[in-house]
């Protein structure tokens, strides 16, 4: 991001990719040194450790939302809540405090913030993080922020200000990705009965539907974001070198010469070559995360409410052409 000619998406982001500091947006050496420091917390060994509470937080919040009753909002009581549980309990910040981090991810992805807001916003979710590490040097936990003090800020190996930073990238991503993946997917179960019921039906395909659904959907809009290093020529298109590119993981994604039919939903196909999460050296630490709590989330829900349908037309739904992670504002549904 350091580079001049870095592509940005609104002008309001200029300024927050300057100051970026996590190691999203280094290039190497820098970004591996860093990204190697986390990827401990994201193993297959520690996610498949958190699924037993993924599972229970998921038979939680569906307890609460037939207690309800319908109809329901589905991203307030499921597709918020669902993730930003599993947050606190794997990086260990306060329940109570996720709609602030929710806001300051809102402001990050959004495509109408200014730049005072998005800069603000950005800061204060780092200093939030700042203050949890001192909190949990104080009274540390079983928790990814406790572990990461004494792994690698007290050997040296990270300061406070650079965990802050990374720490506060993770929050982001942790709600806010997983969030619209939620809305989308369950939508896009309620709107193709078919597949729905083949689901709750044999639940073992959740995989193989997950995969499929994140190949659909590709909710981050404008990223990968790349500048050429020198002269290329891609898909017969000359790109001289410095030139800021977008990398349209969507379009990607829809590839015919990849993906027969791509513009149909068909959890048959093996779609586990999408690049939902990207590819190379930035490729998504935390995406072992997302998938375990989409195949949960998705049985839980198909097999507590199989009855499970929009309770407004599809065309009351709010979709998030404001955001650069794509999703739903709303989903009422009943059951």
């Amino acid at each position: 991001m350091a580079d001049p000619n870095f592509p940005t998406v609104t002008a309001a982001r200029v300024a927050v990719d300057k100051n970026e500091r996590a190691f999203v947006g280094m290039d190497n050496p820098e970004h591996d040194r860093y990204r190697r420091l986390f990827t401990r917390e994201f193993s297959v060994r520690r996610m498949q450790a958190l699924k037993p509470k993924i599972a229970a937080i998921a038979e939680s919040l569906i307890d609460e939302m037939e207690r309800a009753g319908p109809p329901v909002d589905l991203v307030a009581m499921l597709a918020v809540k669902f993730p930003s549980l599993v947050m606190s309990e794997l990086f260990g910040s306060p329940y109570e405090d996720h709609p602030f981090i929710i806001r300051c991810a809102v402001a990050r992805h959004g495509l109408t913030q200014s730049t005072g807001e998005a800069e603000t916003k950005a800061r204060e979710l780092a200093d939030y993080v700042l203050r949890l590490i001192h909190t949990k040097e104080a009274n540390p936990g079983d928790d990814m922020v406790s572990r990461i003090i004494v792994e690698q800020v007290h050997t040296g190996h990270l300061t406070r200000e650079e965990f802050a930073d990374i720490g506060a990238m993770i929050l982001r991503a942790g709600h806010d990705t997983t969030t619209n993946m939620i809305g989308m997917g369950t939508l896009l179960l309620l709107e193709h009965d078919d597949l729905r019921m083949q689901l709750a039906a044999e639940p073992e395909l959740v995989e193989a539907a997950v995969e499929e659904l994140l190949r659909f959907v590709s909710p981050v809009q404008f990223s990968p974001r790349r500048v050429a290093l020198e002269d290329v020529e891609v898909g017969g298109v000359q790109i001289p070198k410095g030139e800021g590119l977008f990398m349209l993981l969507a379009s990607a994604n829809r590839d015919e010469a990849v993906f027969d039919r791509p513009n149909q939903l068909d959890f048959a196909r093996d779609a586990s070559h999408h690049l939902t999460f990207g590819y190379g050296i930035h490729q998504c630490l935390g995406q072992m995360l997302a998938r375990y709590e989409l195949h949960i989330l998705f049985n839980t829900l198909l097999r507590r409410l199989p009855g499970l349908r929009l309770a407004v037309p599809l065309e009351q739904i709010r979709f998030k052409h404001d955001m650069q992670i794509y999703g739903v504002h709303n989903l009422p549904v009943a059951w």
